[in-house]
């Protein structure tokens, strides 16, 4: 897993990634044809509510995710990515849905204005990348799978190298995949 750093108003800051694995169980009738394919959400862990998602605690990084008002553009970027990880971690699908939209405006529009590192850099992909991995992911829990596709092909497309893209792949492609439960697991 990478982790890429962001650059705002000359100050650096590590943006660390959390990968929140959800568990798939196989739509299979009978229990022993259950497969277990992960998909993955990705969250700023030191972003706010970051170190509530990791520690699983969805309800609580929620509600601070809420209350927060962000300083700097890639404050409002990193809560909105955060926001969109932990509506989907707590099964609220249309607001995740609509978090995960403001996730990737947000990404796109940093990646456009020039204010942090190389506009177009593979850092900048990355972070759009990471927006359309997560919606697909959304996409994914709420049975939408064609749509789910074309999120996870644009989100190859900027990053083709990411793990987090790789396992999303993966898991849209089996054919036996539904939704279990949300982990979070911290990224190394």
């Amino acid at each position: 897993m990478f982790s890429p750093k962001r650059n705002q108003r000359g100050l650096s800051k590590s943006a660390s990634l959390v990968v929140a694995s959800s568990l798939l169980a196989a739509a299979a009738a009978r229990a022993d044809e259950t497969t277990h394919t992960p998909l993955v959400l990705t969250a700023y862990s030191n972003g706010v509510g970051g170190k509530e998602l990791v520690s699983g605690e969805y309800d609580v990084a929620l509600t601070e995710i809420q209350t927060y008002k962000p300083q700097l553009a890639m404050d409002s970027s990193a809560k909105a990515t955060n926001l969109c990880v932990a509506y989907a971690a707590t099964r609220q699908l249309p607001a995740a849905l609509t978090a995960c939209d403001a996730a990737l405006k947000s990404a796109k529009e940093d990646r456009l204005s020039g204010s942090h590192l190389t506009p177009g850099s593979s850092h900048d992909n990355a972070y759009v990348a990471i927006a359309y991995a997560n919606r697909a992911v959304v996409h994914m829990l709420s049975r939408d799978t064609a749509s789910a596709k074309a999120d996870l092909a644009k989100a190859q497309s900027l990053a083709p190298e990411a793990d987090f893209v790789a396992k999303n792949v993966a898991a849209v492609s089996s054919s036996r995949s539904t939704i279990a439960q949300l982990e979070v697991t911290p990224s190394s």
